[in-house]
């Protein structure tokens, strides 16, 4: 008899605690709370990313007092590491034990791809992540229904990025810029993200008639990189692209490609992530083609001026600034949710999202960095598009990154 009381009063308590993290709103004495979990990787390789995120989602925070209508915002923040294990038991924590209603996340799909399990396990809306991965996308869509918790992601699949270098280096062969055969060595770090990007240039620059003559990852957090670069450099490879995200091995990757004397045109996709890239690589980066992310208008500067007199180091426009843009996306969403709904807790946050977000009959147009974000039915990645998530490829230029592609966007033409 004993026993079955224990495990009576054992199901009515972790029922009790789903039921807290899934939609009962908190109160306190001051009013109502939402509960953000606010998940980042605060400790391992992808650590200073992971810390921008907090450190931008919590100014945002500050800049509205913690208030969307008459909801205290009380964010929780969630050290997902760089484990994916770790991760997710860390989100399943703030959850359980500290009552988190929502979650936010930045950076990255290998985290991402085990902290959606938790969103779906227990009904909490998971909005406006940045890994771009086309796992987490596959994975969304093979059970749609059981993951529509995770909602609005915020970076597109690889191929858009895969797409873009594809056609800046097609433009660059037919107009005689580049000569030669048509050969392409891929590298990366040995992660979800890296293998997606990587899978990604692999598929387009075949389509389009290049020959892949190098593919191949290493570890994330590798620093001694000669026998990769030297296989590479073998191969005599017109063009040698990849992404990496760790910064020490970013720099050791360009300071020991110039060392060596590879002669390529080099993609190296999330350097100008790292806000002190040009102290981390010096002259090493020099030519070097990357993603450029812009702002639309003076609010990027401004945010710009108040990071560093926040932080005491400058950000960068593809990793403070974007997290602070996430930021900013989240509480529109939330202001809108409370203005259509009067409440703010997991299931009319879930609702909004299913109804407003995911369908895109809601459009985050206030964005400092791009025209808008807006999402369609049956797809988890934003819309791709100039009146709406595009971004353009930059060259670094005498220790700065300048817009080179598309010729619409374009402050200086390449050079190879």
């Amino acid at each position: 008899m004993k026993r079955k009381i224990s495990i009576v009063l054992a199901l009515v308590l972790a029922l009790s605690m789903v039921m807290s993290a899934c939609g009962n709103q908190n109160t306190t004495s001051d009013g109502k709370v939402l509960k953000v979990a606010v998940g980042c990787s605060l400790t391992g390789t992808g650590a200073k990313a992971g810390t921008a995120f907090k450190e931008a989602t919590l100014m945002a925070f500050e800049e509205i007092d913690y208030k969307v209508g008459d909801y205290t915002i009380e964010p929780i923040i969630v050290d997902l590491t760089d484990d994916p294990e770790k991760g997710a038991l860390a989100l399943e924590q703030a959850i359980v034990k500290d009552g988190a209603q929502v979650a936010m996340q930045g950076w990255f799909t290998t985290i991402s791809m085990s902290t959606m399990d938790i969103a779906a396990k227990y009904q909490i809306p998971y909005m406006f992540n940045y890994g771009a991965g086309q796992a987490l996308d596959e994975k969304w869509e093979a059970d749609p229904q059981r993951y529509s918790y995770y909602i609005g992601k915020m970076f597109p699949t690889t191929d858009f990025i895969a797409e873009e270098y594809r056609d800046i280096f097609d433009h660059a062969f037919e107009t005689g810029a580049l000569t030669g055969e048509k050969t392409i060595a891929i590298y990366g770090e040995d992660t979800d993200w890296g293998h997606s990007l990587g899978g990604n240039l692999e598929k387009y620059f075949a389509e389009a008639g290049y020959k892949i003559v190098y593919d191949e990852y290493f570890a994330a957090g590798t620093t001694d990189l000669y026998a990769v670069l030297s296989k590479i450099q073998s191969t005599s490879a017109s063009i040698v692209a990849g992404t990496i995200n760790t910064p020490a091995t970013t720099a050791a990757f360009l300071k020991q490609a110039k060392e060596i004397g590879l002669d390529a045109a080099l993609v190296c996709h999330s350097l100008n992530e790292n806000a002190d890239w040009q102290t981390l690589c010096g002259d090493s980066a020099e030519g070097i083609f990357d993603m450029l992310a812009t702002y639309v208008d003076d609010r990027g500067a401004d945010f710009e001026a108040r990071w560093k007199e926040r932080m005491g180091y400058d950000a960068s426009i593809t990793c403070e600034s974007v997290a602070y843009d996430c930021a900013l996306c989240f509480i529109e969403m939330l202001n809108d949710c409370y203005e259509k709904y009067g409440a703010l807790d997991s299931a009319t946050i879930y609702k909004f999202g299913c109804e407003e977000v995911q369908t895109g009959n809601w459009v985050y147009d206030t964005s400092i960095m791009q025209a808008s974000y807006q999402w369609e039915s049956g797809r988890l990645s934003p819309v791709v598009g100039e009146d709406a998530f595009y971004n353009a490829v930059g060259q670094v230029r005498n220790g700065e990154f300048v817009a080179v592609w598309p010729a619409s966007r374009a402050a200086e033409d390449p050079a190879f």
